[in-house]
């Protein structure tokens, strides 16, 4: 039996280009950690459970794998009607509708047009996470949001596994292969990083509404291409659960029901 093929680091950095590092890196500020703090347990809870999902073999059950799918693509169904609502004309439940189409073809389309499609997008994403990531120290200060900062280990401690289970639970839902260290970690990293800044310095509980502004603030167009990138990377991701999720559920094996081993007397 062949190992699963090994997907590139880019094709990992965009899987994981998606809204949930940035929202686990609001968790922090909003829980009363500062932002230094929120980073030392954001690192640690990133780069082990990088490293789980790396060495890793046995991927998820179906039982778990189907829950999991599901609630992602409900939050980002959410994100999706959000981003709607700010960047583009008419009903978002038309944009939403048309979102839903775009990820099943990709996904019946088969993993080598979807994967090279991903591949293509990370140069852009990086590009756009670099000059969030520049553009941050510079217009934002850290911790001046008016919350009340309040540090408890039993926030402190969430917030580590809750970057730990995103990392080590997100390979199953996205491919069958084996994850790539640097391509799952980096942006999970840059994301939650830029997260837990701009709860800390910027009022609006809103990962979409704070991306966007820091972006605006920084170049003019740069936050609406970031959402923009971010919604062809969501929908990229949908179409790779979706497919990796037809996988499980095809390969799982049946019951059978045991032969009788007992004979009708003649």
């Amino acid at each position: 039996m062949s190992a699963p093929p090994r997907q590139s680091a880019a094709f990992w950095f965009t899987s994981n280009f998606l809204p949930g590092p940035l929202a686990i890196g609001f968790v922090g500020p909003l829980q009363g950690l500062g932002f230094w703090l929120s980073l030392l347990a954001i690192i640690p809870g990133v780069l082990l459970g990088s490293l789980v999902a790396r060495r890793q073999r046995a991927f998820l059950g179906t039982a778990v794998l189907l829950p999991l799918a599901l609630i992602l693509h409900t939050l980002h169904l959410q994100i999706l009607t959000r981003m709607a609502l700010h960047l583009l004309p008419g009903s978002p439940g038309h944009w939403l509708a048309l979102a839903l189409l775009l990820s099943a073809v990709l996904a019946l389309l088969g993993p080598p047009l979807l994967h090279r499609a991903q591949v293509l997008l990370a140069p852009l994403l990086a590009l756009v996470l670099g000059l969030l990531g520049f553009a941050a120290p510079l217009l934002l200060e850290a911790d001046t949001a008016p919350r009340q900062a309040d540090f408890s280990w039993s926030a402190f401690v969430a917030l580590a596994l809750l970057a730990a289970l995103w990392q080590s639970l997100l390979p199953a839902l996205v491919s069958q292969g084996p994850a790539h260290y640097l391509g799952l970690s980096l942006p999970a990293l840059g994301l939650m990083s830029l997260g837990a800044l701009m709860a800390s310095a910027i009022p609006a509980v809103d990962t979409v509404l704070s991306l966007r502004l820091l972006g605006e603030r920084f170049i003019p167009g740069l936050g609406n291409l970031t959402l923009a990138l971010l919604a062809l990377a969501m929908l990229g991701s949908m179409a790779t659960q979706g497919r990796a999720l037809f996988t499980a559920l095809a390969t799982r094996p049946r019951k059978t029901k045991p032969a009788c081993c007992c004979s009708r007397a003649s």
